[in-house]
């Protein structure tokens, strides 16, 4: 609301005040009092019946100021339910949405600002639903409910390691009540009977005990729900928990359930695994501490790199997994959390029973993160020996060519949004433009096969590959603007998120339609409303739902298949975008779409 309009509103109403009280005989004495004359005396019953009229008077204005907007066949009903709520206390946000998204027509709001109002009531409404994925998974609440004392690693069965990498290896497991029979334990990759996993941390330096190993290794921990209560972890919680930060649940954020240190053990295949990492209790060769930390996950099916290599997915199931990675990205930017090692080997998939349904994507292994509270996303590079991140072949130009010096920092606010550039290509089918093997220098290099490879320290755009010809020329131009070298021109996360959004759900005529014209701030306001109005009735049901305005083509190549029961991912994926959503992102977005 403009200032301009604020002085109208408090001229017409404090002038229709003073009228009332001047007209009204038992209000004159108020009137007197106030201007500092005595004229009369008023009782008792004068008094609270002036105090009930400004009262009746106040709540009047208010109503008609705030809830005018609502001008159809339901204004009335809209009126008294709403007021009913709004100021005898019990504001259920559902009904208060329901009377702005009933309200229709192009002059519901007219101003921007009262139009990012609507939308940060969206994102209200939205964010004060519990994520879906999160009550889906009773596995979650068996741990909850252990949390009145710290866990360790007699409460868990493990089954089978199903990942081992430098840093540390993961061994699907369960808690030990969950066990029914002998037989349950023989049935390792069934994930019912092993429906989580613990990550267990190589650890060759910290002190045996958890606060050096927290400090250690904190960043491991930035996902993590909960900490086990053991009075080390909760005085941690109040020092070093404040300066670094975390992340909260997401859909598309590993969910890391509990945190918890305890004594390393022979856990199954460790002598033949890693050897190396184990202490020399176990193992007289070892070079292992005696206490690690130890991470409880959800477990998921596969990796994104032994995904693509056993199949190829199509274009839609393609975007849908870049938009649910770039969600990713979205939010930990938002957070103040910078991964700095997206690789395949990295990105998790729940998978569907049907080949044709999209697998759900989690970002995972944050031991390379720059998460902290006092420099956000910068990093003070003064030397080499300071950490750039990991990943050296998929770090961004401006990561890779920056040089250290006493007021030198490194901004990493664009830089996993180059990496999700990158594997793009391996999304679409195609190999990573810029895996190589063996530290070559030049533009390009060459591996084993002969095949050339792009350096992100010295590559120039015009050496980018094409995309398959398959791919809709809106997604070719992104992944063009997430791989500029400059981070200046560079498509920020949040926008190219924004953008595959928009390319999902939007109405057809915004995004095939030969007008350059964008879409009004009504018409985009209604389009979100329609969403939300969605995702409140049908989303939790996780019934099959199209996610569109009635307005959709139905022969749009990315509509959803109304026959599939399961559409998580794309209920996730429409909840995740309400729950940031701002309206001059939209149109910047839909501005961004008409240029492509």
């Amino acid at each position: 609301m403009s200032i301009k309009d604020c002085a109208f509103r408090l001229l017409r109403n404090g002038r229709t005040l003073l009228r009332h009280f001047w007209s009204n005989p038992a209000s004159k004495d108020v009137v007197d009092v106030v201007d500092g004359r005595i004229v009369s005396s008023a009782s008792t019953a004068s008094t609270a019946s002036t105090v009930r009229i400004v009262h009746e008077h106040a709540r009047r204005l208010f109503l008609d100021n705030v809830l005018k907007r609502v001008s159809n066949s339901t204004a009335a009903e809209l009126r008294r339910r709403t007021a009913k709520r709004l100021l005898f206390g019990n504001a259920a946000p559902f009904l208060a949405f329901v009377g702005v998204n009933l309200a229709s027509g192009t002059s519901i709001i007219t101003e921007e600002d009262e139009l990012e109002a609507a939308c940060w009531g969206i994102r209200e409404t939205v964010s004060a639903m519990d994520w879906t994925f999160i009550k889906k998974e009773s596995d979650i609440q068996n741990i909850w409910e252990r949390l009145d004392e710290p866990f360790s690693l007699e409460n868990f069965e493990f089954g089978k390691a199903i990942a081992k990498g430098c840093n540390g290896v993961v061994y699907t497991a369960k808690l030990k009540e969950e066990s029914s029979s002998f037989e349950d334990l023989k049935q390792e990759n069934d994930t019912s009977n092993f429906p989580l996993a613990i990550k267990m941390m190589f650890n060759y330096d910290a002190e045996s005990n958890s606060m050096s190993i927290l400090r250690a290794m904190h960043r491991e921990t930035v996902p993590a729900m909960t900490y086990s209560s053991k009075e080390e972890i909760m005085s941690w919680e109040g020092g070093l928990r404040q300066r670094c930060r975390t992340l909260p649940p997401h859909p598309n954020i590993v969910r890391v359930y509990n945190a918890f240190t305890d004594s390393v053990q022979a856990l199954p295949g460790s002598l033949s695994l890693y050897p190396d990492a184990l202490p020399a209790r176990l193992n007289p060769n070892g070079f292992g501490r005696n206490m690690s930390l130890f991470l409880v996950m959800k477990r998921y099916d596969t990796s994104l790199k032994d995904y693509l290599e056993k199949s190829s997915p199509n274009p839609k199931v393609a975007i849908l997994l870049l938009t649910q990675l770039l969600e990713a990205v979205t939010h930990m930017v938002l957070n103040g959390v910078a991964h700095r090692d997206l690789k395949a080997d990295n990105i998790l998939l729940d998978l569907d029973e049907s080949d044709e349904m999209c697998p759900n994507l989690s970002v995972t292994d944050f031991g390379c993160c720059l998460a902290d509270r006092v420099q956000g996303l910068s990093l003070h590079y003064t030397s080499h020996d300071t950490d750039k991140g990991g990943n050296a072949a998929l770090m961004a130009p401006e990561v890779a060519c920056a040089e250290p010096g006493p007021f030198n920092y490194i901004n990493y606010s664009k830089a996993d949004v180059w990496a999700v550039g990158t594997l793009s290509y391996q999304l679409f089918g195609m190999d990573n433009p810029f895996h190589r093997i063996g530290n070559q220098t030049g533009t390009t290099a060459k591996n084993g096969k002969g095949a050339t490879f792009l350096l992100s320290s010295s590559y120039s755009e015009c050496d980018l590959p094409p995309l398959p010809g398959d791919v809709p020329p809106i997604i070719v131009k992104l992944v063009q603007e997430m791989l500029a070298r400059s981070p200046s021109k560079r498509i920020s996360a949040e926008l190219a998120a924004t953008v595959c959004q928009l390319y999902l759900w939007a109405p057809s005529s915004w995004i095939q339609g030969e007008s350059t014209k964008i879409p009004s701030s009504s018409e985009i306001l209604q389009w979100l409303l329609c969403l939300t109005t969605k995702v409140l009735c049908e989303g939790r049901r996780m019934m099959s739902a199209k996610f569109m305005p009635d307005d959709v083509n139905p022969s749009h190549h990315l509509a959803l298949d109304t026959n599939v029961v399961h559409a998580s991912p794309e209920y996730n994926l429409v909840e995740s975008f309400l729950r940031r959503i701002k309206l001059s992102v939209v149109r910047d977005a839909l501005q961004w779409m008409t240029e492509a």
